[in-house]
C-alpha cells in the first residue's frame, strides 16, 4: 500500500520531460523485497523529483550562465552573513561593549532589509544605476565639505547619536555603477567621489576607488574609463601627501593582528571572514566572469588590505555598521541589467553590462561611530 502511494507521488511530481525516468523508478521500487529498502530508495527518488522542479524554477531557459549569475548573488549574500556573524563572535569574545554588538547586529538586519526592499520595489535599469552613482557621489562630496571632522579628517555624518562613514556605504555602489555603465554621468560621479576622498582625506577609500576604476579601465578601455582612472590616481596620490592623524581604535583597527592575542582561533576566524568576502567571484566560471564580478571582489580586497596595513576600519568583521550596510547594498548591483542598450564608447550614452570608528576615543561628543 505504501509503495503504491509513493510511486503515485513520484509520478505526480515528475515533470513531463522526465516521465520515462519516473516509470523506471517505479519499476525499480517494485523490485525490492523489503519495505525499508524500498522506502529509502523511494526517498531518494522524491528528492530527485524536487531537484527536477528546482531546475525549472532556477533556469526556465536552461542556461548555465543564468544559474551561475544567481549563484554569485547568493554566495555573496552568504559570505557577508558569515563574516557578520564572525564579527559578532569576535566582539563578544573580546569583551567589546554591548552597544557595539547591538549596532553590528542591527546593521546586518537593516542592510538585508534595505537590499530586499530595493530589489523588490525598483526596476534595475541603466538610468537607475546612473542615479545611484550621481547621488552617491554628491553624498560623499557633501560629507567632505560639511561632515564631522575628527583629527582633521572629515569622513563622517552625524545621524542622531551615530557617526556614519558614508564612504563605506556609497563608494562601493559608485564603483559598481561605473563598472556597469560608463558614460558622462557615471564618470562625473567617479570624479566627484575621488575628489571627496582627497578632501576628507581617506587613503584606504581612495585606493579602493582607484583600483576598482583601474580594473574597469583594463577590461573596458575607453575615453571615460581612461579619464576616470587618471583622475583617481591623482586623488589617491594626493591622500598620500596629506597627514592622516587618526589613532587606532580598539575593535575597529588592527584587529586582524591583535585578535591573535585573544585566541589563535579568533584570529583565524577573522581572516576567514575577510577571505569569504572576496571569494564569491570564485563561484563563477572564469569564462562567465564580468567586470562587475572583479570590481566587487577588488573593492573589498583593497579595504581588507588597507585594514591589515594601517589604522583603517576592518570591514564587516570589525565594529562598524557602515561597511556592513554598504556590503549588502552592493548586492543590488551585482546582477545583470536587463534591457540595457550597448553602445560604443564614442557615444555619450550608456555603456552597460548586459549580462571608526571615531568612538569616544576620537571625539568628546556622546555619539557612536558606525
Amino acid at each position: 500500500m505504501m509503495r503504491d502511494r509513493i510511486m503515485r507521488l513520484i509520478d505526480h511530481l515528475t515533470p513531463d520531460h522526465r516521465k520515462k525516468w519516473a516509470q523506471a523508478m517505479r519499476a525499480e521500487i517494485s523490485c525490492f523485497d523489503k519495505d525499508r529498502e524500498a522506502a529509502i530508495f523511494a526517498l531518494g527518488c522524491l528528492i530527485a523529483c524536487c531537484r527536477f522542479h528546482l531546475e525549472l524554477k532556477i533556469s526556465p531557459e536552461k542556461t548555465w550562465s543564468d544559474i551561475m549569475k544567481d549563484r554569485f548573488t547568493f554566495s555573496t549574500f552568504f559570505a557577508g552573513s558569515i563574516a557578520c556573524l564572525i564579527g559578532l563572535t569576535y566582539l563578544f569574545v573580546s569583551g567589546a561593549p554591548l552597544t557595539m554588538i547591538i549596532v553590528n547586529g542591527a546593521a546586518m538586519f537593516i542592510g538585508i532589509l534595505l537590499t530586499i526592499a530595493v530589489k523588490l520595489s525598483v526596476r534595475m535599469t541603466s538610468n537607475f544605476v546612473t542615479v545611484i552613482a550621481v547621488m552617491g557621489s554628491l553624498g560623499l562630496f557633501g560629507t567632505a565639505m560639511f561632515g564631522t571632522a575628527i583629527a582633521d579628517a572629515r569622513r563622517w555624518l552625524l545621524v542622531g547619536p551615530f557617526f556614519v562613514q558614508t564612504s563605506l556605504i556609497l563608494l562601493p555602489l559608485i564603483a559598481l555603477s561605473f563598472a556597469r555603465i560608463q558614460n558622462f554621468w557615471t564618470t562625473l560621479a567617479v570624479l566627484l567621489a575621488g575628489s571627496a576622498m582627497a578632501l576628507q582625506p581617506d587613503r584606504a577609500m581612495a585606493a579602493m576607488l582607484f583600483v576598482a576604476v583601474a580594473i574597469v579601465c583594463w577590461m573596458r578601455p575607453g575615453k571615460w574609463t581612461f579619464s576616470a582612472v587618471l583622475f583617481c590616481a591623482i586623488a589617491f596620490a594626493a591622500t598620500l601627501f596629506l597627514p592622516d592623524r587618526l589613532p587606532a581604535v580598539p575593535f575597529v583597527d588592527h584587529i586582524l593582528w591583535t585578535a591573535f592575542d585573544i585566541n589563535i582561533m579568533i584570529g583565524l576566524l577573522l581572516w576567514i571572514g575577510c577571505i569569504a568576502l572576496v571569494c564569491p567571484v570564485l563561484f563563477v566560471p572564469k569564462n562567465e566572469r564580468t567586470v562587475v564580478h572583479y570590481t566587487f571582489a577588488v573593492c573589498w580586497f583593497v579595504l581588507i588590505a588597507a585594514a591589515a596595513m594601517g589604522a583603517y576600519p576592518t570591514p564587516i568583521v570589525g565594529y562598524g555598521a557602515s561597511a556592513i550596510i554598504g556590503y549588502f547594498l552592493s548586492l543590488i548591483l551585482v546582477q545583470p541589467i536587463k534591457q540595457a542598450r550597448l553602445v560604443d564608447d564614442s557615444d555619450c550614452n550608456n555603456i552597460s553590462e548586459t549580462q571608526e570608528n571615531a568612538s569616544l576615543l576620537r571625539t568628546q561628543t556622546p555619539s557612536f561611530a558606525i
